[in-house]
């Protein structure tokens, strides 16, 4: 009879030889105990699917580094790389340690510049904010310095994540069905797929209820989960 471990090699053994979505998929899924401890253990500031997508990543690089001639156990292997999976907690727990008032400051902020760029056809300066909000110029300074735009996510571009011929189409199809339901919607208004709506990050923020933090940390985990699974060679 074949033990579990085995079975681990077998499957480790074919996503090697033949590595495609499927065979990667199976393998996934005989790791899906040692995942879903890792999710479980790990639970912190961050929501389960985002843990889980951050270990399903983790199990990846794991697959890319096995070496069965040092005669340790896959689930071993990929239990190691799990020790990573909390790093993203203390990452980025300053992002959820704002306190409620300031989350609030910071929606009224977001949802005053969205407005007055849909009434002046371009970004409001600081001075039409502070005289739209009431606030001090000084204020409203120091929430754009805080909220630390990046240039890359300023605008949504179709080619965000990547995608750039048919196999790269085929491999996203694959990565789509595996991505949590969250992680969908980013993944369509961000780049079209499905011809889905491109949103902006002021969409983005509303479509999805997260911060502008939140959302560049999950645009750039999204851009990751699709950078390892595009490296593989079909």
């Amino acid at each position: 009879m074949t033990s579990r471990s085995e079975k681990d090699i077998k499957m480790w053994e074919t996503w090697k030889q033949t590595p495609t979505p499927d065979s990667l998929g199976v393998l996934i899924t005989q790791m899906k105990p040692v995942i879903y401890k890792a999710t479980q253990i790990n639970q912190g500031a961050l929501s389960p699917a985002v843990i889980e997508a951050e270990a399903k990543l983790q199990a990846l690089k794991a697959f890319k580094t096995y070496d069965p001639a040092k005669n340790v156990k896959l689930s071993t292997h990929v239990t190691n790389y799990m020790q990573k999976v909390n790093r993203i907690n203390y990452q980025y727990q300053d992002i959820y340690s704002v306190p409620e008032s300031r989350r609030i400051k910071f929606t009224t902020f977001n949802n005053a510049k969205e407005r007055l760029r849909e009434e002046l056809g371009r970004d409001p300066t600081a001075e039409e904010l502070a005289n739209d909000l009431k606030w001090s110029r000084s204020e409203v300074q120091r929430f754009f310095s805080e909220q630390r735009y990046e240039l890359s996510d300023s605008q949504p571009h179709h080619s965000d994540l990547g995608m750039h011929d048919t196999r790269d189409k085929t491999m996203l199809s694959y990565i789509y069905n595996d991505l949590t339901p969250q992680q969908k919607l980013l993944l369509e208004h961000t780049t079209g797929y499905g011809g889905k709506k491109i949103l902006d990050n002021s969409g983005l923020t509303k479509k999805l209820g997260m911060t502008q933090s939140q959302l560049s940390y999950s645009k750039r985990q999204l851009a990751g989960i699709i950078k390892e699974k595009m490296g593989i060679t079909i």
